[in-house]
């Protein structure tokens, strides 16, 4: 089954715009657990406790506050949050390219997938085959869940990839954690770099898997197989927790100029 898009709208720059919709590229795989109550195996509920009164407080009473000092907050009601928030981005715009190599990993944070909406193929594909043939990748910012994203778009086995980047305030300094130079001794350099060509190999992504993961899901499903399972009910009043547009004539165009150009240049 075909995961579900995560965002649609288009990406677009200059004036060139492709409708598409993002899908995750990586599945998490952590083992998810619920607390129960061991006495009778029902699933347990958090509820947000006030020690001030000994009470706990429903939902509508709740509100968020932000420190700014030792014990002093900043009181913000829902309503007032959400006139912060951002208006959900319909287009991605991109506002520059770079090459991809020039980007630090540091960066990084969650890959997706950019495919095309029906009626939008072919300006998709032209548009992939521009960025490989450039080696560029575009730079954006657009709006998901509430949230500015900073991300950089980039066209691999005919598929337009999209990375979320961290923004360079979220990066820790790299001078704070550089360790002192002490210069290495030649016969060591010598043994170390031996040692890495003879380890030197292909990536092969199939070749790692996560054994700790595998131990857990086997040690489960023989629990169960042996042991047998309980059914449980949600507990009441919460949540489960487990953790278009048609294609113009003058987009295509614009797109086979592009695609023109960049050959002429090549």
């Amino acid at each position: 089954m075909a995961d579900e898009a995560v965002w649609t709208g288009a990406v677009s720059f200059v004036l060139v715009s492709v409708p598409v919709e993002i899908l995750p590229a990586v599945h998490e795989q952590r083992v998810a657990f619920r607390l129960m109550h061991h006495k009778d195996d029902a699933l347990l509920k958090r509820e947000m406790y006030c020690p001030a009164d000994g009470s706990f407080v429903s939902g509508e009473h709740i509100v968020n506050g932000y420190e700014v000092g030792p014990a002093r907050y900043v009181v913000v009601t829902d309503d007032e949050y959400q006139a912060l928030e951002p208006s959900r981005s319909q287009t991605i715009q991109i506002d520059a390219f770079v090459s991809f190599d020039e980007i630090d990993p540091v960066y990084f944070d969650r890959p997706y997938y950019v495919v095309p909406r029906e009626g939008g193929e072919r300006s998709y594909g032209l548009l992939v085959e521009v960025m490989q043939e450039t080696h560029k990748a575009g730079l954006a910012k657009f709006v998901r869940h509430d949230r500015e994203h900073l991300v950089v778009l980039w066209a691999r086995n005919d598929v337009l990839n999209l990375m979320m980047l961290h923004f360079a305030e979220a990066a820790a300094d790299i001078q704070e954690v550089r360790p002192k130079q002490v210069r290495p001794q030649a016969a060591r350099v010598g043994a170390i770099t031996v040692a890495i060509q003879q380890l030197t190999g292909d990536y092969d992504p199939a070749k790692y898997v996560d054994e700790h993961r595998e131990r857990v899901l086997g040690y489960l499903q023989e629990k169960a197989k042996q042991q047998g399972t309980v059914e449980v009910a949600a507990p009441e009043g919460t949540q489960e927790q487990v953790v278009e547009q048609e294609e113009g004539q003058d987009l295509v165009a614009a797109l086979e100029e592009s695609l023109a150009r960049a050959r002429a240049r090549s």
